[in-house]
C-alpha cells in the first residue's frame, strides 16, 4: 500500500503576485496548516504501518520460502516413494508369480505324495495281509515242525533199576586188568512203540501167519455172516509212522566220584587238601586217594581213588562229609561219574506185514458178539484166512490208541489203551 502526500501547486504568477504583495507572503492559513500537519502525522502513521507490513511481508515471505523448501523435499521424498512403490510393486508382481508357480508345484508334488501314499497304503495292505498269510503258514510249519520234533527227539528217563554188578570167576586178575576194567559198561536197547488212531467202526486183526494177511488184503470186501443178515466190510493194510530204534551206552567209572555243592569257604588250594584229606579217610567211608581235581567257580570236585571198590561204596552215600577244621565241617553231595552215549540210532517206517485193518464196521450188535463174529470169518480158510493172533474191533463213539512194537518176525499190536 502506497500513500501520497497532498501536493502544492506552485505557480509563477501565484509567486509573482506574493512578490507584488509582501504582505501575502505565505498565503496558508491556520486551518490548513493544521489539515497539513495531520497528513503529515497521517502519513508518518502510514509510513510506519506501512514498514510493518513490509516486515510482516518478509516475515510470511520467508515463511512461504521454508514451505516451498519442505514442498520440494516433500515432492522429492513423494517422487522417491513412488519410484520405491514402483520398485516394490514390481517385486511384489514377481513375488506373486513366483507364489503362484511355487504353489502350483506344491499342489503338484502333494498330489504326487498323495498318490504314492495311496500306492503305500495299498501295499501295506496287502502286506498285512501277506504277513497274516505267513503267520498263518508259520503257525502251520510250526505244528508241523513241533511233530517232527515230537517224533525224533529223544528224551526219556531210564527207570531206575537196582543193578548188583559181580566180578566173573574168569576175569583178569586185579593186577593185569586195564583201562577196559576202570569202568562198567552198561548198554540199554530202546525198542520202537509206534502208536495207530483206531477210530469208531474200525478194527484191527493180527494174524500168526504173515502169508494169511497178504492173501486176505487182496480180497477189498468181505462178506461176514452175521446169522441173520451180512455185513459189508474192507480191509487195508496198515500204514505205521516213524519208528526209532537205538542203544544207550552208559560208561560208570570205577575209581572216580563226582563231589557237587562245595562251599566257598577255603581258598582253591587249602580246600582242596580238605577234600583230599577228607576222602582219604576211612572212618568216613573214604579210601586212599589218588588225585582230586577241583573247580572252586562250579563248585564241583572229581575224586579218584586208588582201590575200584572205593568209588562205589562212597557213591552209595550220596552225602559226604568234608572236615574244615577242628569245628566244623560240611556235607557235600557224591555221585559216581558216568558217561553217556547214544548209538545205532535208526528210523525207519513201513507196513505191518501180520496186521490187517477192517473199516466199515456197521453198530448191528454188542461189541464182544461182533467181535467174535469177525474172529471166526477170518480163521476160516476157506474166507482165505487163518489162525488169529490178537482182534480189537472199536465201536462207533468209541476210540482207541493202538500200540505197536518190534520182535524178531514182525511188528505186531502189543496193548491198546482207550
Amino acid at each position: 500500500m502506497m500513500w501520497r502526500l497532498p501536493v502544492l501547486d506552485w505557480d509563477e504568477q501565484g509567486m509573482e503576485e506574493d512578490d507584488r504583495h509582501p504582505a501575502a507572503e505565505f498565503s496558508v492559513s491556520h486551518s490548513d496548516f493544521e489539515i497539513i500537519q495531520e497528513n503529515l502525522q497521517n502519513n508518518m502513521s502510514l509510513c510506519k504501518t506501512l514498514q510493518q507490513a513490509e516486515e510482516e511481508l518478509e516475515l510470511w515471505q520467508s515463511r512461504i520460502d521454508n514451505l516451498e523448501s519442505i514442498k520440494s523435499d516433500l515432492i522429492c521424498a513423494k517422487l522417491d516413494a513412488e519410484e520405491k512403490r514402483k520398485k516394490i510393486s514390481h517385486e511384489l508382481y514377481k513375488l506373486n508369480n513366483e507364489h503362484e508357480k511355487l504353489q502350483g508345484e506344491i499342489q503338484k508334488t502333494e498330489q504326487s505324495f498323495k498318490e504314492k501314499l495311496f500306492d503305500k497304503e495299498t501295499e501295506c495292505e496287502q502286506l498285512k495281509e501277506r504277513l497274516i498269510e505267513l503267520e498263518k503258514q508259520l503257525r502251520i510249519k510250526q505244528e508241523e515242525c513241533g511233530l517232527l520234533h515230537a517224533k525224533f527227539k529223544i528224551k526219556a528217563t531210564l527207570p531206575e533199576k537196582n543193578i548188583r554188578f559181580t566180578k566173573l570167576k574168569e576175569s583178569a586178575p586185579t593186577a593185569e586188568e586195564g583201562e577196559d576194567f576202570l569202568k562198567i559198561k552198561c548198554c540199554y536197547v530202546i525198542l520202537p512203540k509206534v502208536s495207530l488212531a483206531l477210530k469208531n467202526g474200525q478194527a484191527l486183526i493180527t494174524f500168526e501167519n504173515e502169508q494169511v494177511a497178504n492173501t486176505i488184503l487182496k480180497i477189498p470186501k468181505h462178506h461176514i455172516n452175521l446169522d441173520p443178515g451180512k455185513l459189508d466190510v474192507k480191509l487195508h493194510p496198515v500204514k505205521l509212522g516213524t519208528a526209532r530204534k537205538f542203544e544207550v551206552h552208559v560208561d560208570i567209572c570205577r575209581k572216580t566220584v563226582k563231589v557237587s555243592q562245595i562251599p566257598e569257604n577255603l581258598p582253591e588250594e587249602q580246600m582242596r587238601d580238605k577234600l583230599e584229606i577228607s576222602f582219604s579217610k576211612p572212618s568216613l567211608g573214604g579210601g586212599e586217594v589218588e588225585n582230586v581235581s577241583y573247580d572252586r567257580n562250579t563248585g564241583t570236585a572229581l575224586v579218584t581213588f586208588v582201590e575200584k571198590g572205593t568209588a562205589q561204596r562212597v557213591a552209595e552215600k550220596k552225602k559226604f562229609t568234608i572236615i574244615l577244621n577242628e569245628k566244623a565241617s560240611c556235607l557235600v553231595s557224591v555221585e559216581s561219574v558216568q558217561d553217556y552215549s547214544l548209538e545205532k540210532f535208526q528210523t525207519f517206517n513201513g507196513i505191518c506185514k501180520r496186521t490187517v485193518m477192517i473199516s466199515d464196521i456197521k453198530n448191528a450188535m454188542e461189541e464182544e458178539e461182533l467181535q467174535d463174529k469177525l474172529e471166526i470169518h477170518f480163521q476160516k480158510p476157506s474166507n482165505h484166512g487163518g489162525e488169529v493172533e490178537n482182534i480189537k474191533y472199536v465201536q462207533q463213539s468209541q476210540y482207541l490208541t493202538v500200540y505197536f512194537e518190534e520182535d524178531e518176525e514182525a511188528i505186531q499190536p502189543f496193548g491198546f489203551s482207550l
